[in-house]
């Protein structure tokens, strides 16, 4: 019985709901029983475009192939894989080097050049299709607003939707209840001027949110506040997607971002009015001096999204007050606004910032800092070489017993013995335990051969240290921001005992040019820059005072 592995994945929240994702694996399950496969795990990937890569779902199945978990990966069809046709032949490729097989049960494709032909053109039709559905649906969505006023079924907050009936078309109506939220929203932003203070008043009268929560959202909030539709006139097509890279590995759509179009393209649509016109202008000049988007801001802070709480976990972000510049615990806005459960202080920004850019470039400028750091662990290491081999072996002999776990496993699901719920669930027990099996085996192996690469890693360290110190001294505040970034992993800080952790990375085969663009502002923020570092990248950890 070969063993299997099935992936399946739509790209919408509403195919989500409409249980495509399970109709897909209840084909796939049939197709294998059917076929005498066993399958061994399943992936899915659920509201992810298949435009990206980049999917959590697809990336483990791509590493578990390396591991011979699976001979044979069913796929309903090959846009199920991928939208474009370069992205399906990278991954068959790179599956059948390692001797899996890909399997589509819509149209089974071999090896022979015919059919890979045909495989290329279906790739090559899907990604037309998709190309011509979108640019019907924009183009059907713009005469619909420009025809008949309304486009889709979900109102604003304020307002119900109509259904269309054979006499008339769908409308917004007022919801009377939601309106008069609308109306107190406004108001309580015209007499307090504060997101947070409206989130605390709506919390405090009992005031829901459309779904039900107590708890309202700024973005709500602001949403709301911004809604030219309350005055009675709404318009459509006023942004557009657009692709943009704000770092994240996966993003279920290659368009995370949004853009305003020109004002001539935006098409109005007539709404019944809840606030007039003059109230809703005079709240906007406010909100323009006061509103603060994401990602800006008044004042420079050095650590922005570095900083972590010893204490709770959360971020520290930086927040001022007059003209003075402070870092707090976010948890007061998470949480806001129940009661914080963290009693971290703030602390004035330039005295976090000085004494952790102090630290960074004390030990840049003077390397035995780092260098007795490396041999600090060098000797634990030593002095702890043979309890690390132990526990090294411990957990190679705990993999393998797992290994003959899921041979037995695999082989009283095929005498049915226990049911196929049961050896899904146990399986997928085993397949957690041995990726924590074998990344702690790595983790043990890196820490050894250390040993044997000190040399090596302190003549790196020196050489990256002999690089930076000359120009560590003229960056500017945004070169500084870009460096702490590149090298500073998290900073784990205690406000009330004024003390912190810095932990980061230095790379051991730094190049001078790449070193150079520090000072030119183009350094490339490395992709694994959140705790996914390579094997040639030494980590380091400073404790300091504040």
């Amino acid at each position: 019985m070969r063993k299997a592995a099935i992936y399946a994945r739509v790209s919408t929240e509403r195919q989500e709901k409409e249980k495509t994702i399970e109709s897909q694996i209840e084909e796939l399950r049939r197709f294998c029983e059917k076929n005498g496969f066993l399958i061994v795990k399943e992936y899915v990937d659920d509201g992810w475009s298949g435009e990206t890569l980049a999917r959590p779902a697809l990336d483990q199945l791509r590493d578990d192939a390396s591991k011979k978990l699976f001979e044979v990966v069913c796929i309903h069809s090959p846009d199920r894989l991928a939208r474009k046709f370069i992205y399906q032949g990278l991954v068959i490729e790179e599956l059948k080097k390692k001797g899996i097989e890909v399997i589509f049960l819509n149209r089974p494709i071999s090896d022979t050049p015919e059919d890979q032909l045909l495989l290329g053109v279906q790739g090559l039709i899907a990604e037309y299709e998709k190309a011509k559905i979108l640019e019907r649906t924009r183009r059907g969505r713009i005469h619909k607003a420009k025809e008949k006023g309304i486009v889709g079924s979900v109102p604003p907050y304020g307002y119900n939707y109509i259904k269309k009936t054979p006499e008339k078309e769908g409308y917004y109506e007022v919801n009377g209840d939601e309106a008069r939220v609308v109306r107190l929203i406004f108001d309580l932003y015209l007499k307090l001027q504060s997101l947070h203070q409206i989130k605390k008043e709506l919390y405090r009268m009992g005031i829901k949110t459309r779904k039900g929560s107590l708890v309202w959202a700024d973005s709500t909030i602001h949403r709301i506040l911004t809604n030219e539709a309350y005055t009675g006139i709404g318009y459509y097509n006023r942004r557009q997607s657009i692709e943009v890279d704000d770092g994240r590995k996966y993003k279920r759509s290659p368009k995370t971002g949004r853009r305003l179009r020109d004002r001539s393209e935006w098409i109005p649509i007539r709404f019944p009015a809840i606030i007039d016109e003059q109230k809703f202008r005079l709240t906007q000049q406010i909100l323009e001096k006061r509103f603060k988007p994401y990602g800006k801001s008044k004042y420079p802070y050095l650590l922005s999204g570095l900083v972590k709480c010893a204490n709770c976990g959360y971020s520290f972000a930086g927040d001022s007050y007059g003209r003075g510049r402070y870092y707090r615990c976010n948890n007061r806005h998470r949480r806001y606004p129940l009661p914080k459960t963290c009693n971290a202080k703030y602390i004035k920004a330039e005295e976090l910032e000085n004494a952790v850019w102090n630290a960074i470039a004390n030990a840049i400028s003077n390397p035995n800092i780092l260098i007795s750091h490396i041999s600090a662990l060098t000797r634990k290491i030593n002095e702890n070489e043979e309890s690390l081999r132990k526990e090294r072996e411990t957990l190679i002999k705990e993999k393998n017993d797992l290994t003959q776990k899921k041979d037995k496993l695999i082989e009283l699901y095929t005498e049915s013995s226990i049911s196929k719920e049961q050896f899904l669930k146990k399986m997928k027990d085993y397949d957690k335990r041995e990726q924590q099996l074998e990344e702690k085996i790595k983790d043990i192996e890196l820490k050894i051969s250390q040993v044997n690469r000190t040399p090596l890693i302190i003549k790196n360290v020196k050489f990256f240290c002999d690089l930076m110190k000359k120009r560590l001294f003229n960056l500017n505040q945004k070169q500084k921001q870009q460096f702490l970034r590149y090298i500073v992993e998290k900073i784990i800080f205690d406000s009330n005992k004024r003390e912190a952790k810095i932990i980061g990375h230095i790379p051991l085969e730094a190049q001078e040019e790449t070193i150079s663009h520090v000072q030119s502002g183009t350094l490339s923020i490395p992709s694994w820059n959140h705790g996914q570092y390579p094997n040639n990248w030494l980590k380091f950890e400073l404790e300091i005072k504040v």
